[in-house]
């Protein structure tokens, strides 16, 4: 009993729920009930940051976007990696305040806050070398934004728009996931689409379905006509 106490006192409780919720997300991916991808599964971190601003919302993004790229984030799927992520933080809170926690401080918020901020940190670090091998796993062919122009793919997003999409590219290894535009339709996950062409400015790819879609019908107007 006192053993299961100390996996919710206080600096261990938040990993707890971490890894609750990761077994009964998985669990729950095994019996078909959900998707185990996560949205953004693939993260695109090739964006261009002005370094040169001194500071503002674009300085803050290049940092986070250099710490994701060192944590391996870019490298591995966001799925292994928040798996791997939690169960080293689990690890390490449990034993720290079983060992030698728990002799020195008490568990109450300021302490178990400044605990779980410790624990984050050197879960994030261990597991940013423990994710390091699995990087040639999922490498994948490099591509031009040229040599995707009329290959065909598929919608990965639960929707596709002019607004928003994405798409997975097959490739030799982990498919490439595309952000992606339309060419004015609403597409569904797993529509078959093809890349007509490559919006720089946006760093988007524009797609059309590879079926005719049809006609949009207008409810309304049609009950304003009869």
């Amino acid at each position: 009993m006192e053993a299961l106490n100390a996996l919710v006192i206080g600096p261990v409780l938040p990993a707890t729920l971490a890894l609750g919720f990761l077994l009964l997300w998985c669990s729950f991916g095994l019996l078909g009930a959900i998707d185990l991808d996560l949205p953004g599964n693939d993260l695109d971190l090739d964006i261009d940051i002005d370094v040169s601003a001194p500071s503002g919302p674009e300085t803050v993004t290049g940092f986070s976007i250099v710490l994701m790229r060192w944590l391996n984030i870019h490298a591995v799927p966001l799925i292994i990696w928040m798996g791997v992520f939690i169960v080293v933080w689990w690890l390490l809170s449990a034993t720290s305040w079983t060992l030698l926690d728990s002799h020195l401080f008490s568990a109450n918020w300021i302490w178990s806050t400044l605990l779980v901020i410790r624990n984050l940190f050197i879960a994030g670090l261990i597991t940013k070398f423990a994710t390091a091998p699995m990087r040639p796993w999922f490498l994948i062919e490099k591509h031009t934004s040229l040599d995707l122009i009329g290959k065909e793919c598929e919608i990965s997003s639960s929707t596709a728009s002019p607004d928003f999409g994405q798409v997975k590219f097959p490739t030799d290894g982990a498919p490439l996931l595309l952000n992606v535009r339309t060419d004015g339709v609403h597409l569904a996950r797993g529509a078959r689409v093809w890349i007509t062409h490559y919006d720089p400015k946006r760093r988007v790819y524009i797609v059309s379905p590879t079926q005719q879609m049809p006609a949009h019908v207008d409810i309304s107007e049609t009950k304003k006509a009869n």
